[in-house]
């Protein structure tokens, strides 16, 4: 059992994009973008997308195993969004932040979020790692015209 005055613990994820920021901003919050990388583990899909990108306003985004359906809708509210630096999210009662860097030509995303109680805290750090190498693989291939 967890004491009030513990902290929650967190996991944190962090990725390099070589793609400029203003890019990456538009395809994380682009629901048509979303379905195609928001992927974690090659036999998963993300076949619905629903987002209104504003403070106050939700999203959902259905998760699940190709083969079988089985899966989840990841559902939440948006909290905070600061342009091209930060959005911050409540699912569930737990919060997610995701906060993005310009380097150079280059986009560092952090994504540091509480992880539910149900879930082995590996299987979960799997789950964000490979959402966030699915994204970077999604930019990195994207042309441009």
């Amino acid at each position: 059992m967890e004491h009030k005055d513990q902290p929650i613990k967190k996991l944190v994820s962090v990725i390099l994009v070589e793609k400029q920021l203003t890019d990456v901003w538009t395809y994380w919050n682009d629901s048509d973008a979303i379905m195609q990388w928001n992927i974690p583990f090659d036999d998963w899909h993300c076949p619905a997308v629903s987002i209104d990108f504003r403070e106050g306003g939700m999203f959902n985004f259905r998760m699940e195993k190709i083969a079988s359906r089985e899966g989840f809708d990841y559902v939440g509210v948006f909290d905070e969004i600061i342009a091209m630096e930060y959005i911050e999210s409540t699912s569930g009662g737990r919060k997610c932040i995701v906060e993005f860097q310009a380097i150079d030509h280059n986009t560092i995303i952090r994504e540091i979020f509480e992880p539910d109680a149900f879930t082995p805290l590996e299987l979960q750090q799997s789950f964000t790692d490979g959402v966030l190498l699915n994204f970077k693989k999604f930019m990195e291939n994207k042309t441009y015209q």
